[in-house]
């Protein structure tokens, strides 16, 4: 029971430090574009999280994460298995929150997943880990942000040179705005269809789910053109209108990353705790166990205390300290991400929607030249990146031995 309650207690940890530091995935640059104050960021961030976790969280996860240590190792001693999971969640949390104290957004995932490593490097060896998935995160560490630098390069020159670099950027963003309008319908869609349909082991057929996303981008169009064309400036200066009606897309992109997270990072929190919970129950080690709707909740809840307490931080970095956010820059970022994201997971590569939220950030900024960008923080972020997992590795192996030299 004591091992419970410490698991529980590393999760709540894990959680809000999950929270503090991946809320600037979703709401950092619509804070720098002041389409939301801070205080309606943590709000809309917090409703979404909760509702993600709880309603499409995993239900089903591994209790080692991505596979990398086979339990069966630890047939003959559970008890090994339970220590390196709290020890997994607790290094991963420091590291987390190291990371957050420096500003630096990080993958959450790859932290525990780094963790492991470092448990599984000291109790089973390294023939043990299953070293293919740490090449495919790597690989995803380079393919993820350029892939998201490259769409949100093309979508911000898009709006540049079609709308705001004309005679009448309202103009032609009355012609234009629509098709964004459903294209982000699109792309919701289907990223919500393909998260829920996963985390909820449903199915549907390939026709309907694009059915359904065309229908959504039909009425997300016209409800866009309709109101465009009835649109009354407010102001003389167009390029200012442009950047205003940029706001309610943004809002929505950022609301569904924020939904997206909790439905997924979630898992990060509670699996090893479920792990733990299973085989003390059990006394066996099993390599699947169900995730009950309370951790979910418990889960959700320490992301939004996290994203509450000290979401700003990180998400200064992304919205104000790589490159100057704009509404229309800030759309076009978050739309490449909700693409970049959704496009990587069809394809089954591991990506971060960190590492994809900062490439797209990055891309709006080099579309304006590289002047725009700050390369001193991106090469911190960048190392950041690269520290993760060897730090991660290392925490949970120090952990992992004080924890089996003062049990009991």
């Amino acid at each position: 029971m004591t091992l419970l309650i410490i698991a529980i207690v590393a999760s709540l940890y894990i959680a809000w430090s999950i929270g503090s530091n991946d809320v600037a995935n979703s709401m950092g640059t619509s804070v720098a574009a002041e389409s939301l104050s801070f205080r309606q960021a943590v709000i809309i961030a917090g409703v979404f999280n909760f509702l993600g976790a709880v309603l499409v969280g995993a239900r089903v996860v591994n209790t080692i994460r991505k596979g990398i240590i086979n339990p069966n190792f630890f047939a003959d001693n559970p008890s090994l298995l339970v220590y390196g999971m709290i020890s997994a969640l607790l290094a991963a949390a420091m590291w987390i929150t190291l990371a957050t104290y420096l500003r630096m957004p990080v993958s959450t995932t790859h932290s525990i997943v780094g963790a492991i490593v470092g448990f599984g490097l000291i109790t089973v060896g390294i023939t043990g880990i299953k070293w293919s998935v740490i090449l495919s995160i790597v690989l995803g560490w380079m393919i993820s942000p350029l892939l998201g630098a490259l769409i949100s390069f093309v979508i911000f020159n898009i709006i540049r040179y079609k709308v705001l670099a004309t005679e009448a950027p309202l103009l032609s963003f009355k012609k234009i705005g629509p098709i964004f309008v459903g294209l982000t319908g699109v792309i919701l869609t289907l990223a919500v269809i393909h998260t829920g349909m996963r985390n909820l082991q449903l199915k549907l057929p390939l026709l309907t789910i694009l059915g359904i996303a065309l229908a959504v981008a039909g009425v997300f169009g016209l409800g866009g053109y309709l109101f465009l064309r009835r649109y009354t400036p407010k102001s003389s200066v167009q390029t200012e209108e442009v950047e205003e009606l940029s706001k309610p897309l943004q809002v929505m992109s950022a609301s569904y990353e924020a939904f997206a997270h909790g439905s997924n990072d979630v898992a990060n929190v509670v699996g090893p705790v479920a792990a733990v919970f299973s085989i003390i129950a059990t006394h066996t080690v099993d390599m699947k166990t169900t995730v009950p709707i309370w951790m979910l909740a418990i889960g959700g809840v320490g992301l939004v205390i996290g994203i509450a307490t000290w979401g700003r931080r990180v998400m200064e970095t992304i919205g104000k300290r790589i490159t100057e956010i704009t509404p229309t820059r800030g759309f076009a970022a978050e739309f490449s991400a909700a693409t970049t994201v959704l496009l990587c997971s069809c394809l089954g590569l591991p990506v971060s929607t960190t590492h994809v939220s900062v490439g797209t950030v990055m891309g709006v900024g080099f579309a304006r030249g590289m002047a725009a960008l700050n390369l001193r923080v991106i090469r911190n972020i960048i190392l950041s990146w690269l520290l993760t997992l060897p730090v991660a590795a290392g925490l949970c192996g120090l952990i992992f031995k004080i924890m089996v030299k003062i049990s009991p």
